[in-house]
């Protein structure tokens, strides 16, 4: 691993199922929310869906597919999710891993991730270095700095946000191919104990469905970041 250690003492894997957008958004921040340990959230899509960042302005977004749009709470760009992998590291800020600054904490994630991603096959994964940058809006077509790359193409990119409630990473995985034990393979290397649940917990479902209504699925939401919160 990047790092040598492990990230965490502790970590819980949730192996999520189907969501649409706005309950796939809301989920994470329910998490951030509640969760008293880290979180690696691992989860997909009931149908092709573009997410944009907090900060993008979506009337000046050109070129989108005609899929559900979802504005997320994590910054970064334009990430189309079309049988891409995506997953969520979350830190409570109780842990002293919220308190990483954002481009160490992207460069330790992305880097353990290129590391398991070799050890599973997709050879050549490394980090963008300055060099390998591309400025536009569109996620995948720009590689950012530490995004994970294999050649010219850009395979892992994430978006991330700070804040009193703790760390949030949202991050997919396209142009790979990873199979089902990838992911508490690479848990495994994220934190000395794992525990791994499937079903989502009660409390967690509840305030998630809330946060889709009241959030995530509004129009003011995707368009001015307006909320009923």
């Amino acid at each position: 691993m990047t790092s040598g250690t492990p990230f965490f003492d502790q970590l819980l894997l949730h192996l999520d199922g189907t969501h649409a957008g706005p309950m796939n958004m809301a989920v994470d921040q329910a998490w951030l929310e509640q969760s008293a340990v880290p979180v690696l959230r691992v989860y997909t899509w009931d149908q092709p869906t573009v997410t944009i960042g907090y900060a993008q302005n979506l009337a000046k977004l050109d070129g989108l597919p005609a899929w559900p749009i979802v504005r997320r709470w994590t910054g970064g760009g334009v990430v189309m999710h079309s049988g891409d992998y995506t997953y969520s590291v979350i830190v409570p800020a109780s842990h002293p891993w919220a308190e990483t600054p954002a481009v160490e904490s992207y460069r330790r994630i992305h880097g353990s991730l290129a590391e398991s991603l070799a050890e599973h096959g997709q050879k050549g994964c490394r980090l963008a270095m300055p060099e390998d940058l591309i400025e536009g809006p569109f996620c995948f077509v720009a590689p950012a700095l530490h995004d994970v790359i294999r050649g010219k193409v850009k395979v892992a990119g994430a978006g991330q946000r700070r804040g009193k409630l703790g760390f949030l990473h949202q991050g997919s995985l396209q142009k790979v191919s990873i199979a089902p034990d990838f992911w508490p393979k690479w848990a495994a290397e994220l934190a000395k104990e794992v525990l791994i649940i499937h079903d989502m917990p009660a409390a967690i479902q509840i305030r998630a469905e809330e946060l889709t209504a009241k959030r995530f699925s509004l129009p003011q939401w995707l368009s001015d970041r307006d909320d009923l919160l």
